[in-house]
């Protein structure tokens, strides 16, 4: 199975302009807020009409302009998992769930009881959502979209409204429900780690468009642009230094991750010299505050590894060459 898009729809900001296919495995559609990520799949699930373009799920065309096809959101067998969940609120977990499914009443009572078991809603059959915890309302939320055995699956950002404890447990149903799945599956965050931890590929979306895509690893390890760049943590961004120019033809800046700089050594090709503006205490590495001739620049310094520099001290660092990134715009 795999899912066709080539979507086309002007918006106040940006315009939507998406042309890619989705192969039958989990893949994260990562981007910033506001970049385009939602709409990609309300245009797929059918709530947002394009304004041109085709969507075709396997042989079966969902929707082409130039054919005047548009199939119904409920003809299209995708479950969408929506940010806040759109729990009926005047129904109970059970009839929640219910909603989407086929066959006998007793048929779904049945289909009922294993979803609740699966996802430990067990004793909450009667409840109403606003008596729910907002774990409790995403396992429901998650129950009822696979009640109707859909054949895609749209998940909008679905840790969004979890507490970090939550979103850690709640991650490890999605990771099943993901293994379990042999259809195509996008799930939708703005978190890099997240996509790495639930999908073996990813496309990085930014301002309506797809700027990079590919396995999740090889992003995280080769960004090639400043879009993608920054979703990956990267947060030092500098001109091309003179030693790297012959190289960076077409790039727009030099990135660099604030846990790969090291204090400099004799020899080093790059060097940033400049002087500690603020120590931010971590955990593990205290973020020092640099500030240079070519801007700020953020380096996390790991407790066991180097002697921590104080406020007001001039130090120098450099960065391995595998570890500076010339990236594209």
């Amino acid at each position: 199975m795999s899912l066709c898009v080539d979507v086309h729809k002007k918006l106040e900001i940006f315009s939507l302009d998406m042309q890619t296919e989705f192969p039958d495995a989990p893949t994260a559609v990562i981007g910033a807020s506001g970049s385009g990520k939602s709409m990609l799949l309300r245009c797929i699930a059918g709530i947002i009409i394009p304004d041109s373009g085709k969507i075709v799920s396997n042989d079966t065309v969902w929707y082409d302009s130039s054919a005047r096809i548009l199939l119904a959101p409920q003809r299209r067998h995708a479950g969408y998992l929506f940010q806040q969940y759109a729990l009926f609120e005047n129904k109970t977990v059970a009839a929640n769930i219910m909603l989407g499914m086929k066959g006998t009443k007793a048929e779904k009572k049945q289909a009922c009881a294993v979803l609740m078991e699966r996802f430990q809603l067990t004793g909450l059959a009667g409840h109403y959502p606003p008596q729910l915890s907002g774990g409790q309302k995403q396992r429901t939320a998650l129950a009822r979209m696979l009640a109707a055995k859909p054949d895609i699956l749209l998940l909008d950002e679905p840790f969004s409204a979890l507490d970090t404890y939550l979103r850690g447990q709640v991650r490890q149903q999605m990771a099943d429900v993901l293994e379990q799945h042999t259809g195509v599956s996008l799930l939708v965050t703005h978190d890099f780690s997240e996509a790495m931890q639930l999908c073996p590929n990813a496309v990085v979306v930014s301002d309506g468009r797809i700027v990079e895509q590919g396995s999740c690893k090889t992003l995280w390890k080769q960004p090639k642009t400043r879009a993608c760049a920054e979703l990956t943590g990267m947060r030092n961004f500098f001109p091309i230094p003179k030693e790297m120019r012959a190289r960076a033809e077409a790039a727009c800046c030099l990135g660099i991750r604030p846990a790969d700089f090291r204090p400099a050594r004799e020899g080093d090709a790059v060097v940033f010299t400049g002087t500690v503006k603020r120590i931010l205490p971590g955990i593990h590495a205290d973020q020092i505050v640099l500030e240079t001739v070519q801007g700020e620049l953020l380096w996390d310094a790991a407790h066991e590894k180097v002697l921590l520099p104080q406020p007001g001290e001039r130090i120098s660092l450099s960065v391995g060459q595998e570890n500076m990134h010339i990236l594209k715009q």
